[in-house]
């Protein structure tokens, strides 16, 4: 009786021990997907040159007024170059990776493209938005100023 009391609390041990081990190792998994994520995330909003991801989106409004031969229309170039600025996602620095495990490696990777090519995307949208309205208004202006000299003429 002594005997099997002691053989099945061994058999419970050895049972928890089993099913226990995997979760365990699952729960430290995620804790290094998290970290690789948050690491990537900031290191990518850190390592974008704003300013310069800003004069491109404002470039990239002034591509409309842009002849092209063939009568093709030019209007479907900044579209097309914000497009490329989303899908221009550099490779991180291999000195953040070096000492860390495989799966570290993987998740920081993917998350430091992704998160890149979205900041980039964004701060040229804001560009070719900006860009944009400053043309709208010398267009604007320039419209208003002949408007005005017409009118100055007609009334001499």
């Amino acid at each position: 009786m002594k005997t099997n009391l002691i053989f099945s609390v061994l058999v419970f041990w050895v049972i928890l021990l089993t099913f226990s081990m995997p979760f365990t190792a699952l729960a430290q998994q995620n804790l290094v997907v998290t970290q690789a994520e948050a690491d990537a995330t900031t290191d990518a909003n850190k390592d974008v040159n704003k300013p310069l991801w800003f004069g491109t989106g404002c470039l990239l409004s002034g591509l409309v007024f842009l002849p092209l031969p063939g009568g093709w229309t030019s209007c479907l170039l900044p579209p097309a170059g914000l497009t490329g600025t989303y899908f221009y996602r550099p490779a991180p620095p291999v000195s953040r990776l070096i000492g860390r495990t495989p799966e570290y490696v993987s998740v920081y990777t993917s998350t430091y493209k992704s998160k890149r090519g979205s900041v980039q995307a964004n701060w040229a949208s804001a560009g070719c938005l900006s860009g944009g309205a400053a043309v709208g208004l010398i267009v604007v202006g320039i419209g208003v100023g002949l408007g005005l000299e017409e009118a100055l003429q007609s009334t001499e």
